[in-house]
């Protein structure tokens, strides 16, 4: 196992597809908002669904509209990270960490999570807002060191599909 940590290019945008349609499954399924293992499962498959979401992932990546980290094993594409810095707001934004299921319970998580937060988290405070039924994310966060703060207003992931959000924080004081 060689694990390569760097950032993204446009490119990588397919490769941020397809992990995503092997792990929102678990992140984002649940009986009791409607969103089932079809639906999920469907997000970045679909062909028209897909298309648009590599494109805006691409142009993200172009524009330095969002920064990724492509984590690799020996060459193949395991997951990735995302996040922003904000010049104006007092916090920057941790969007996600996704890795596949066979490399999630590894070590692997904490060097992906360690490589961004030293980007992201140097001057300010972080945030995380994460799905808040998706314990497991929740915990994820949790061994980061960031706490609650507060609901959220729902997120639309797809075509009129909401879930409901919490976000943490990581405070800068707790250096």
């Amino acid at each position: 196992m060689t694990i390569i940590i760097s950032l993204a290019i446009p490119s990588d945008a397919v490769s941020i597809s397809l992990i995503n349609s092997q792990t929102w499954f678990d992140t984002y399924q649940s009986k009791e908002y409607w969103i089932t293992e079809e639906l999920v499962r469907s997000f970045p498959q679909d062909d028209h669904r897909r298309k648009t979401f590599i494109e805006k992932k691409e142009k993200e990546i172009s524009d330095n509209l969002w920064s990724y980290f492509i984590v690799r094993d020996d060459g193949k594409v395991i997951g990735y990270a995302h996040w922003k810095i904000y010049p104006t707001k007092p916090f920057n934004e941790l969007s996600g960490i996704y890795l596949l299921p066979e490399y999630q319970r590894k070590w692997i998580w904490r060097q992906l999570a360690e490589t961004v937060l030293h980007y992201l988290w140097k001057e300010k405070d972080a945030i995380v807002e994460v799905v808040w039924y998706n314990q497991r994310a929740i915990n994820f966060y949790k061994k980061l060191w960031f706490v609650f703060v507060e609901e959220l207003e729902k997120f639309e992931i797809t075509d009129g599909i909401w879930v409901p959000e919490i976000r943490m924080l990581k405070k800068i004081s707790d250096l």
